[in-house]
């Protein structure tokens, strides 16, 4: 929100609530319309000192702390637990990120090398399965602090990207009660500084206001988090039903409503973007019918392909393999791309050196490509689809499979002018011009329509759809 602007009947409603009542409050607050700009408006007027701001990444924070008072505690969930959980075990903590995968390779040493490599064809998903279920509060039902869990282990397996075979559900087990098991020595990675103070015990401290940003992406473990250190705190949360688009990682369904009725908040509503101008806004009333615009003007188009001159452009997509095509053809008339955004490039090649050889003749890659899609299938994959078409896109245009994955690595290494990112990777960034390729792969069904919505709020300017 520019600084200029006077405020909208809705956040003097919100400051005269909080002024003039003590109850919990939750904001439902649509794209661009301020949120963080809210939360400092009313942490700067609350009388009642010292307060905390949870917020969702390291960048929130950072900018927070160069806009809030002093008196404010500025924190991501990470490093409120971590700082819990080193009290808790009375250690100096160690942050490995690569701890999962450490563990899992000193296991594959234990055992025969026909062993190992059974165990390597299972590594992403037990990689996947151990990071969901820190995500959603499992604990293996052998360990002592097991009824403790937020949820058993056919939840996990109904969450994950496809049903894991017995081997990859016992590595799972066996990698996560490892990893707690180094947790309680001092040796942690990122999402153990939530899981373990959330789950395994830590004195909270105590604020007599918290503010919570980002509310319908928080995990199972977020909550519980939220629920210790809010037990005699007054709690403000911001959060956007409609942007709620991270399941497949673990953020708790109805995170909103829950946190409504667990801790009797009351709600109010920021419906007026500063970001999008009014056609932008139009463009989504059949997600949000009372969204506003502070603004006129904006242009909703579409096109037919996505234009070569477009230096500086971002294209987003619901899907990876529209994008690495679009990436490919842009790199392949001279033009250099970024294709960081997308969500599985390095999964990506590591299966594709899984498919065989790398003599592999270009038929025979795209035979083992349409094999493993349908194992996968036949697997309930929810991403298999996807996955498989990103590789043909790669393979299709190599004469071998060696060809294809040196230029799958080639690509994801660049860092050009235009990006390509998928819906997901997009929220919470904003561009003047977006190009939605392909918006037909925004289905109806499961959190599809809120991508489709947050994809189409990242304009400024112009939104243009590539069909």
């Amino acid at each position: 929100m520019p600084p200029d602007l006077s405020l909208t009947p809705e956040q003097l409603a919100i400051l005269d609530f909080v002024a003039t009542s003590r109850a919990n409050l939750m904001i439902s607050a649509l794209a661009g319309t301020g949120k963080s700009t809210m939360l400092w408006l009313l942490d700067k007027a609350a009388r009642v000192q010292p307060h905390l701001y949870l917020v969702f990444n390291a960048a929130n924070a950072e900018e927070a702390r160069a806009k809030f008072p002093s008196t404010t505690t500025v924190r991501t969930f990470n490093a409120c637990g971590h700082r819990i959980w080193a009290a808790a075990c009375a250690k100096n903590l160690s942050l490995n990120k690569r701890k999962i995968s450490d563990i899992f390779k000193a296991l594959t040493e234990e055992v025969s090398r026909i062993e190992a490599k059974e165990m390597w064809e299972v590594y992403d998903q037990v990689i996947e399965g151990v990071h969901l279920a820190r995500s959603i509060g499992y604990i293996p039902s052998h360990l002592a602090n097991a009824d403790k869990r937020l949820c058993g282990a056919e939840t996990l397996y109904t969450l994950m990207d496809s049903r894991p075979p017995a081997l990859a559900r016992t590595l799972i087990d066996s990698v996560l009660a490892e990893s707690i098991r180094q947790a309680y020595e001092g040796t942690i990675d990122f999402p153990d500084q939530c899981y373990m103070p959330a789950l395994f015990g830590g004195a909270y401290p105590r604020f007599p206001l918290v503010l919570v940003d980002e509310y319908q992406d928080l995990s199972p473990v977020q909550h519980a988090m939220i629920e210790k250190l809010c037990k005699s705190s007054r709690q403000i949360g911001v959060g956007d039903d409609a942007q709620s688009i991270y399941a497949f990682r673990g953020a708790k369904g109805g995170s909103m409503t829950h946190a409504k009725t667990k801790f009797e908040m009351a709600e109010m509503g920021l419906s007026v973007s500063f970001r999008c101008p009014w056609n932008i806004v139009r463009n989504v009333h059949w997600r949000v019918p009372h969204f506003q615009a502070l603004r006129e003007g904006g242009l909703v188009r579409m096109m037919k392909c996505l234009p070569r001159d477009v230096e500086g452009a971002t294209v987003l997509c619901r899907n990876n393999a529209p994008l690495i095509h679009k990436a490919m053809l842009a790199l392949q008339h001279g033009t250099s791309v970024n294709v960081s955004g997308t969500d599985i490039s390095g999964r990506l090649v590591r299966q594709m050196a899984k498919l065989g050889p790398e003599e592999l003749t270009r038929a025979q890659t795209l035979s083992a490509i349409d094999t493993w899609e349908l194992e996968k299938l036949a697997n309930s994959s929810k991403s298999a689809r996807d996955t498989a078409e990103c590789m043909r896109v790669f393979a299709r245009k190599s004469p071998s499979l060696g060809s294809a994955i040196a230029y799958a690595k080639h690509m994801f290494e660049q860092s050009g002018e235009i990006k390509f990112m998928t819906g997901h990777k997009a929220k919470g960034l904003e561009w003047d011009h977006v190009y939605h390729l392909q918006p037909e792969l925004c289905t109806d069904f499961g959190q599809d329509p809120n991508v489709k919505y947050v994809i189409d709020t990242r304009a400024r300017e112009v939104l243009s759809y590539i069909v």
